[in-house]
């Protein structure tokens, strides 16, 4: 690499770090603050409206409870009410004449319809409906009297000679005689919608915001737009929550193609729900247009910083690359060379501690020769000390064939034996060996101890196949198979018994060495894995031994664990982690 493409290559550097350390707290700062300010006015602006909401649905409630109580004084009217005891002894323009007197007190209510109990009698009074539409629903069947309030409908009207449709909700209750419980029949109050629409119609205030009454059911009572009413709002997304909420007043944020709130207030008198919605781009154009105006005054500004860091560093390049040539000597072995430092700043203070550390390179590489020197000394005496065991190795062999050629078969099966065990304990680079070497090993140590002893001793091997590949500490079977062969020796009144077993349980290698033998004492069985092992009964590596190999080199989960009972026998478990070769 030249010297320009390492200046290149610098440059590129600064400029990326110039960008990082420059865009990423400008993007940040933009979001955090936009995020920030615009909660702020969404909860500002969710407030306030939530209370010009609340306070609209206060006043259609006072609204609907005067025409409540409106429809008391008409149903508790004594000359009404002996109209309907003696029906039969008044004409419809009686009735007719009663419910004018009503209608004309008020300016808002359009229609009075007095429908009688069999439902054939009718009488009305106000704007003329040109289809009288049966409205009688089986909840009002089935009230008591109190108040119930239709859903809004489209009826055609005729006044003087046009005809033309409004749209009417109604407030309808049953004419019951409290002294003896007979039902009357029913009046209805027809009222024009846009009694309703007066009430809320300074909540629109911009052309984005919809404002709209909807009942406890979802259906629309009404609407700035006419053609949305009968309609339901069970299919937006913030319906389910509005509903859910039968008394209280709130809002909520959701997102359709366009991200919205729903602002809301429950109607006491009879459950609905007065709705204002407005889109967040409406909320926050104000914000985004200052959010944009940031952005790109930050990257101006990060891209003027930029430019100067990339000329800032010309002064810093020219000294580096007299460093990065001595580097390049040093690299070639030439550790005679040294950089010109003409400043005293970081820069200069990087060329004199470049200096030292080529010169303190060459005392230490002085050093390594003379301490590789020393360690191949020693590798060789280590090799020296491996001929007495080799060579040993090669002896017995030397025997074995010499007992072969003269028939001596007892001594060559224990000489065959001996030299297997020498294998696997002479092998000193092997720490890990396989459970079948092992389990080998053990075989040829019982060749030599039944040669040794005259007592019968029966060992026998039940070992999963599966387990034979699996990776175990070397030497770990032999001690423990030798400590059953000491205790076992000393009890004569019958032959020896061992079993061998291996196999996996919960994920975990288990072998299992148990001995007919005597057993072990109790309070030596408690310290057998914790006290030094009794060197003139147990073998040099000792059972506590073999348990503080396994896990040094498997972990503190696993090592041995020892049962046994006087007169009975011993078992002991060795647990290994599962480990394939």
């Amino acid at each position: 690499m030249n010297r320009t493409n390492v200046f290149n290559s610098l440059r590129v550097k600064l400029g990326i770090i110039a960008i990082v350390l420059i865009a990423i707290p400008i993007i940040a700062i933009s979001y955090t603050y936009s995020r920030t300010v615009k909660e702020i006015i969404k909860n500002k602006y969710t407030e306030t409206a939530i209370q010009s909401v609340y306070e609209t649905g206060e006043k259609l409630n006072f609204i609907l409870e005067d025409i409540q109580e409106f429809s008391t004084v008409i149903i508790s009217d004594s000359q009404l009410l002996e109209m309907l005891d003696n029906k039969s002894s008044y004409k419809v323009e009686a009735f007719n004449s009663v419910l004018r007197s009503f209608i004309t007190s008020r300016d808002d209510i359009e229609v009075i319809d007095l429908v009688m109990e069999d439902a054939y009698s009718y009488y009305s009074v106000g704007a003329k409906k040109t289809n009288r539409m049966e409205r009688l629903s089986k909840q009002l069947n089935n009230s008591s009297g109190q108040p119930l309030w239709l859903p809004t409908k489209i009826e055609e009207i005729e006044i003087l000679s046009s005809k033309f449709k409004k749209d009417y909700f109604t407030l309808a209750r049953k004419i019951i005689n409290f002294n003896t419980l007979e039902n009357y029949g029913y009046l209805l109050i027809d009222l024009e919608e846009v009694i309703l629409e007066q009430a809320y119609t300074g909540l629109k205030d911009n052309e984005n915001v919809e404002v709209f009454i909807s009942d406890d059911q979802g259906n629309v009572i009404s609407h700035t737009d006419k053609s949305k009413i009968g309609s339901t709002i069970m299919f937006e997304p913030y319906a389910k929550e509005v509903l859910a909420d039968k008394s209280g007043h709130s809002y909520v944020q959701y997102k359709t193609d366009i991200g919205k709130v729903a602002i809301y207030s429950t109607i006491e008198n009879n459950g609905w729900k007065i709705i204002k919605t407005i889109s967040t781009d409406y909320l926050y154009s104000e914000i985004n247009n200052i959010q944009k105006y940031f952005i790109v005054g930050g990257l101006i500004y990060g891209l003027v910083i930029i430019l100067y860091i990339l000329f800032f560093s010309f002064g810093y390049t020219e000294p580096m690359m007299r460093m990065m040539s001595v580097i390049k000597r040093v690299e070639q072995g030439d550790l005679t060379a040294r950089t010109e430092v003409k400043s005293n700043d970081e820069v200069g203070q990087l060329g004199h501690s470049l200096n030292n550390m080529i010169a303190e390179m060459q005392i230490l590489i002085d050093k390594l020769v003379k301490e590789e020197q020393e360690k191949k000394e020693v590798e060789l005496e280590a090799l020296h000390a491996q001929i007495n065991p080799h060579f040993l190795y090669n002896t017995l062999n030397t025997i074995k064939w010499m007992a072969k050629i003269q028939g001596n078969t007892g001594i060559s099966k224990a000489i065959t034996a001996l030299v297997k065990l020498l294998r696997i304990s002479t092998n000193l680079g092997r720490d890990m060996i396989s459970l079948r070497e092992e389990i080998d090993y053990v075989m040829n140590y019982v060749v030599i101890q039944k040669l040794r002893f005259s007592k019968v001793v029966n060992i026998v091997y039940h070992i999963d196949e599966s387990c034979m590949e699996l990776s175990v500490p070397k030497l770990i079977l032999q001690p423990i198979v030798e400590n059953s062969f000491i205790y076992g020796m000393e009890e004569e009144q019958h032959d020896l018994n061992i079993e061998l077993k291996a196999y996996i349980k919960d994920n975990i290698l288990v072998i299992e060495i148990h001995d007919d033998g005597p057993g072990i004492e109790e309070e030596v069985l408690k310290n057998i894995l914790t006290n030094a092992t009794d060197k003139t009964r147990f073998s040099k590596v000792g059972l506590n031994n073999v348990n503080q190999r396994i896990k040094l080199y498997c972990g503190n989960d696993y090592g041995l664990e020892i049962e046994a009972e006087l007169g009975i026998g011993t078992l002991v478990f060795v647990k290994l982690p599962i480990n394939p070769m």
